[in-house]
């Protein structure tokens, strides 16, 4: 691919600004739909996610199927919120602080 030469006259100018603006219009696009297939495709991951938990939830406590979402709402903050829900957040959070702290080190 040689290089181009340079423009010399006034319409030559234009004509490489409206080719160049094109290029801008058209890679802008092409950005948005990148962004879009990006954020559709973390909405799935996202999905998956909570389904899956709310799986594993229900395995544990049955009774939530037939709990209304208030009751369900109140039930886990109860739970999350008990001292050995709260102990064990502490525990794999100074663990996971460890690992990440520990898998950025070996990065550098």
């Amino acid at each position: 691919m040689g290089r181009r030469k340079n423009p010399q006259t006034r319409e030559e100018i234009q004509t490489e600004m409206a080719h160049a603006q094109d290029e801008i219009r058209k890679l802008k696009n092409q950005e948005k739909l990148y962004t879009n297939a990006y954020a559709k495709e973390e909405r799935k991951l996202r999905t998956r996610r909570l389904c899956r938990e709310a799986g594993v939830l229900e395995h544990f406590v049955p009774e939530l199927k037939t709990m209304s979402e208030q009751e369900a709402a109140a039930f886990i903050e109860a739970a999350a919120t008990s001292q050995e829900a709260q102990e064990f957040l502490r525990k794999r959070g100074t663990s996971h602080d460890e690992t990440d702290t520990n898998s950025n080190s070996s990065k550098h």
